[in-house]
């Protein structure tokens, strides 16, 4: 189902999705599904992972894994989330095609990741807070980096069954479920 590496030609639209496997990523993904679809572009999902030499500096332990393993690894782990979500959105909407879709893995944090990903597409897409819970009060850490630094549109997705006004600290975040938020520069 899920298509393969990369993007499509240059010019072409597209939709970003960040995913980490938490609940919040497989909302943000059935929202850039949707949100490709209508928009006519491709689906480009994107899952950072930490590469092997930096966790051998963060944690003082020798690289044991190289690069490639890691990045296909966790290429294969999006692909799988993929899937199962188109596979459940095509069970639900049997009548609506898939759009095109490529995954791919890159090393580095999240923020910057996606941010460097989504230039050039109509809209990125993220989690309203994935693995990393405590990161923010009131945004995860990489939707708040995406935030500040987009090239494009953004869509923070609450994760399901959450209001959006139970995860807003403040008045100043967008408390609509999917809405689309422009950045703060």
């Amino acid at each position: 189902m899920s298509g393969g590496a990369g993007t499509a030609g240059a010019g072409a639209p597209r939709v970003v999705v960040g995913i980490d496997g938490s609940a919040g990523s497989r909302a943000a993904l059935r929202h850039g599904l949707d949100e490709a679809r209508r928009r006519g572009a491709r689906l480009e999902v994107v899952a950072a992972f930490i590469s092997p030499e930096r966790l051998a500096v963060v944690n003082r332990l020798p690289i044991v894994t190289e690069r490639e393993a890691v990045a296909a690894a966790a290429e294969a782990a999006a692909r799988t989330e993929v899937d199962e979500v188109v596979a459940g959105d095509l069970a639900e909407h049997p009548e609506a095609a898939a759009p095109p879709i490529g995954v791919r893995a890159i090393a580095g944090d999240p923020g910057p990741v996606l941010t460097e990903a989504a230039v050039g597409a109509q809209l990125l897409v993220v989690g309203h807070r994935g693995r990393g819970g405590l990161a923010s009060t009131v945004l995860g850490s990489v939707a708040w980096w995406c935030l500040r630094n987009a090239p494009c549109p953004l869509t923070v997705v609450p994760p399901p069954g959450e209001h959006p006004r139970a995860a807003a600290a403040d008045d100043r975040v967008a408390a609509v479920p999917a809405g689309v938020v422009g950045n703060l520069r």
